[in-house]
């Protein structure tokens, strides 16, 4: 039996779906529901990303504070992304096709976007009006998508995952494929811009495959343009980071186009992790890991010094306890690099969204190793941990039951840390960085 943190407040299926989408640039995503369902998402997107500020149809600029006040008035309700088509009760029971028709014609009028996307809010969904027909007749010569099921009750990936196939299956057509160059290509899948570090995790990726000679072709649904969706196709094989958050795009994409997917077990954390995958990327691209590992080497030697200096002063004890939340993959990255490398001892495993068999069968195989099978049983919120790898909802909630444990953001929502400098916990650069939050972590204690 799996235990599931008991804390109320996590990502669903229908915040998936937006966050998959608000990753293009130059997209609009308009949530057909009432404007109580958009406030956190619109606020939360606008600090997550550097969107391009929309143009307007005769080319002024449309950001926030510098356009005239009735153009984000107006379904954007004073914020700057995800508009809404403000649903109310009579809609709910008369149809919301008048509403969506008029908010088309709006931006279609307003704005120029390289993709307009509507999302049906849960109550939404359950009228069943025939938004794909209204749109191809409203916006005939637009690119506009329709996501018409939130999935009730289901997580975050499963919203990302069905959003993002679900957009590919819409579009009309795709670029024809570039004449292959001399380096090989690959899409990187299943990276979200509601990751803690998602901006330095691609921006490590990119100079790690470059090591490799490989070029990234398209980031899909993570600061990606329209245009580098569409030449998804040019790749040679596609990297899914995140299991979950990708599978069914991963066989469409196999399935329409052939390329293949390399997926990755978690997130490449740690050392060894980043190691192995990339010595398998390269192997199937035909390319040498061999610059990527004398780095490593030397990252490797770096950490050492460090640690070995700690651990002369006696800073730090090996077994110290921590406790890990997240999807599979994550929670089985996470604990393979702090048990493996640094030699903490699990406390508690908190598992979020949809299990993963194979991925889960792994992790409770290390946990067994460690003699640590009972935590997956335990609730993250009963964790006397000395460090916690969480979101900052946990964090906050543990530092009410206990002080004696540090706690390191992994995933967001987060506790409002500003970060001038991009970060990453992903390939060489990230290992050393969580190694200096976990030592710094247990250091703050003594």
């Amino acid at each position: 039996m799996t235990a599931y943190s008991t804390k109320s407040i996590s990502p669903d299926s229908i915040t998936g779906m937006i966050f998959a989408m608000e990753g293009i640039r130059n997209a609009i995503v308009l949530l057909n529901g009432p404007m109580g369902c958009k406030f956190y998402h619109s606020t939360t997107s606008a600090h997550l990303t550097k969107h391009p500020p929309l143009r307007a149809a005769d080319g002024r600029p449309a950001e926030r504070g510098q356009v005239e006040y009735d153009i984000l008035n107006s379904y954007f309700f004073r914020q700057s992304r995800v508009p809404c088509t403000y649903l109310d009760g009579a809609d709910f029971v008369y149809g919301t096709a008048e509403k969506v028709e008029a908010a088309l014609r709006y931006f279609g009028e307003k704005f120029r976007f390289d993709l307009l996307v509507i999302v049906d809010s849960p109550g939404a969904s359950l009228i069943g009006d025939e938004l794909k027909e209204l749109a191809a007749r409203v916006l005939p010569q637009k690119p506009v998508a329709v996501l018409e099921s939130p999935g009730y009750s289901e997580f975050f990936s499963d919203g990302y995952d069905r959003a993002v196939s679900t957009l590919l299956r819409q579009l009309p057509a795709f670029a024809p494929r570039k004449p292959r160059g001399q380096k090989p290509r690959v899409n990187l899948l299943g990276v979200s811009i509601w990751h803690r570090y998602w901006e330095g995790d691609l921006e490590e990726m990119r100079r790690l495959l470059g090591l490799c000679g490989i070029e990234v072709n398209c980031c899909l649904c993570a600061g990606c343009t329209m245009a580098e969706v569409r030449a998804l196709p040019d790749a040679d094989l596609n990297l899914l980071l995140y299991p979950e958050m990708g599978r069914d795009t991963a066989a469409f994409l196999e399935e329409r186009f052939g390329t293949p997917c390399y997926v990755f077990d978690g997130p490449p954390v740690g050392f060894r992790a980043t190691e192995e995958a990339f010595r398998e990327i390269c192997a199937r691209l035909g390319t040498d890991a061999a610059p990527l590992l004398t780095e490593s080497e030397r990252s490797r030697a770096e950490a050492w010094f460090q640690l070995n200096d700690l651990d002369q002063m006696n800073y730090l004890s090996s077994g110290s306890t921590f406790a890990v939340e997240g999807m599979d993959s994550v929670a089985l990255a996470y604990t393979s690099f702090l048990t493996e490398y640094l030699g903490l001892t699990p406390e508690c495993v908190s598992l979020t969204g949809s299990p993963d068999g194979g991925i889960r069968e792994k992790l409770r195989e290390l946990l067994r190793s460690c003699r640590a099978e009972d935590a997956e049983l335990r609730d993250i919120l009963d964790s006397r941990a000395e460090l916690v790898f969480a979101d900052a909802n946990t964090i906050a909630a543990l530092h009410t039951r206990q002080d004696a444990f540090s706690g390191i953001e992994i995933s967001l929502p987060g506790m409002g840390y500003v970060d001038f400098v991009k970060k990453t916990h992903l390939g060489l650069r990230g290992a050393l960085f969580l190694t200096e939050q976990a030592v710094n972590g247990l250091m703050s204690r003594i």
